[in-house]
């Protein structure tokens, strides 16, 4: 499991890497700088199975984007990032028991962007690439004082370890996609909407065969708003050669 998951995530590195190095040859049109916030709905896929509900967060950052002739771009993000875990209970048999408990991450996904002009002010686009991650803190919040507790604990092979194990892995590493729409206002600035996907690789618990899960890996949903400011250069890039042909030709 762990070999494919490797495996798995060296490829769309590779990917990623194979398709900027061929972007690399081309002349650059624009750079991107923007601020991006949103919603996110997460979970951990545990082994032995853990029944959840999404748990609600959030995520809000920085990023930069490099377009290339054509199509094709490359961009880079540095988040602040909240994704949590929360138990279901069946709200007829325990009505009064919650345990939601969030993991707070500094995350850098690097992506290549994909985007397809729909006339003058209208881009859809796709994002595919790796995401980096590093846990800095977590929060609990609970109402399991209850004898309605009591009764559940007894009947789970993981005894809900996951509420008190640490998280002993802080780095993590996965694959994002995304689908969005951006709507340029003027040359210079244009507001996107974006849903994405991560699939996270790594495990934040320890799992040799003797410790409690096996898998405890992270997947979320993000649904979120950017603004970007928006720089031309290719222009200036264009007018520099010129000058230089004719400087060339005069001499």
């Amino acid at each position: 499991m762990k070999s494919s998951k490797l495996r798995l995530f060296v490829l769309a590195l590779s990917l990623t890497l194979t398709l900027t190095l061929t972007a690399q040859e081309r002349i650059a049109r624009e750079v991107h700088l923007g601020v991006i916030g949103g919603a996110v709905l997460s979970n951990y896929a545990f082994a032995p199975k853990v029944t959840q509900d999404m748990a609600r967060g959030y995520t809000f950052g920085f990023a930069a984007r490099y377009i290339e002739e054509k199509i094709f771009g490359l961009q880079a993000e540095l988040l602040m990032t909240r994704r949590g875990m929360k138990d279901h209970f069946d709200p007829e048999l325990y009505p009064n028991l919650s345990f939601q408990r969030d993991l707070t991450y500094i995350e850098m996904p690097v992506l290549a962007h994909i985007y397809f002009p729909m006339g003058k002010h209208n881009e859809i686009s796709f994002d595919i690439g790796p995401k980096f991650g590093y846990f800095l803190s977590d929060q609990t919040t609970e109402n399991l004082q209850e004898d309605e507790w009591h009764q559940v604990i007894q009947t789970v092979y993981h005894g809900f370890k996951h509420h008190e194990l640490a998280v002993s892995k802080r780095f993590d590493y996965g694959l994002q996609a995304g689908l969005g729409y951006e709507f340029k206002i003027n040359r210079n600035f244009s507001i996107q909407l974006q849903g994405r996907y991560y699939f996270g690789l790594g495990n934040i618990f320890p799992d040799a065969k003797s410790d409690d899960f096996d898998n405890s890996n992270n997947h979320h949903i993000q649904i979120v708003a950017s603004v970007w400011f928006r720089q031309q250069i290719a222009k200036y890039m264009i007018k520099k050669k010129q000058r230089q042909y004719r400087k060339h030709g005069s001499n």
